[in-house]
């Protein structure tokens, strides 16, 4: 199945393509929970992200991931990081407001604790490989 959103403004589009169910989580980091952040991802699945402007990157905490904002919005829509074998990202379904899965129950997972070794390794293993296309880059 393949999931389309975009950010509040237009600007960032996504795509999210998996064939399990989405299963969706929230973490309890201040960020997410002002944000109302609502994860998906999977690693067999794949994520295209394209935004018509350059995104904003903030980075916080272990510094591992880039968090990925509409610069004319403001919406928080995704986090990436580059992996061996490419970049790998979570889409936050609430910032692409999609429709299908915006409104669903999600999982509250702790990641307190965690190393930055390790945050890394889950990343590796659970989120989706991605494309991200804006202005000025292309990965």
């Amino acid at each position: 199945m393949i999931y389309r959103g975009a950010c509040h403004c237009g600007v960032v589009r996504a795509e999210y393509e998996t064939d399990s169910p989405v299963r969706l989580r929230q973490d309890g980091c201040s960020f997410c929970r002002a944000r109302g952040v609502k994860s998906a991802s999977d690693p067999a699945g794949a994520l295209r992200i394209r935004s018509e402007r350059a995104l904003i990157r903030y980075r916080f905490g272990h510094k591992t991931a880039d968090y990925l904002i509409c610069p004319e919005c403001g919406a928080y829509v995704a986090t990436c990081m580059i992996g061996p074998d490419g970049p790998v990202g979570v889409m936050n379904v609430v910032g692409f407001d999609i429709a299908e899965l915006r409104d669903e129950p999600a999982i509250l997972a702790s990641l307190d604790g965690e190393t930055p070794d390790e945050r890394i390794a889950r990343r590796l293993a659970r989120w989706t490989p991605m494309t991200l296309i804006e202005p000025g880059a292309v990965t």
